[in-house]
């Protein structure tokens, strides 16, 4: 049975892989009211500029007594575009996933990206996260 679901996922993988218009690896920083995370997202871009895919988020802390604290947050992202134009678009954002293996957690934004060059782009995004407002730094390169 575990077989089976593993070669249904990549069947899966491989068809969305091959139907997307471009594979982006994106490095993220976000400045949110429980400290600083870094990390990284997979996405898909299709042709009309959706995009989705996976992310994974962690900070590094130190606690009071110390010792360092790891604050994972990992699960999907999608991006609908708002506004499209050449260099500068509009998104809306969604990002859902699993803090710390506990929670489950939606963050909702507004993302604004500038095509630097065909292969890279950076982006800004403001979400709301813990009822407060978050701040995140994006890099896009297509592969």
């Amino acid at each position: 049975m575990k077989t089976t679901i593993i070669i249904l996922f990549e069947m899966l993988f491989f068809v969305i892989v091959a139907n997307a218009q471009h594979v982006l690896l994106v490095p993220t920083i976000e400045k949110a009211v429980g400290g600083n995370q870094y990390g990284s997202q997979l996405l898909f871009e299709v042709k009309n500029q959706w995009s989705f895919g996976g992310f994974y988020q962690t900070s590094l802390r130190l606690n009071p007594d110390g010792e360092q604290t790891l604050n994972e947050f990992y699960g999907v992202a999608i991006n609908a575009p708002l506004v499209k134009s050449d260099k500068i678009n509009f998104y809306f954002n969604v990002r859902g996933g699993v803090v710390n293996q506990h929670f489950l957690v939606v963050v909702p934004g507004l993302e604004t990206k500038l095509k630097i060059s065909r292969r890279l782009g950076v982006s800004t995004l403001m979400s709301v996260r813990m009822t407060y407002p978050s701040a995140s730094l994006k890099i896009y390169i297509t592969l």
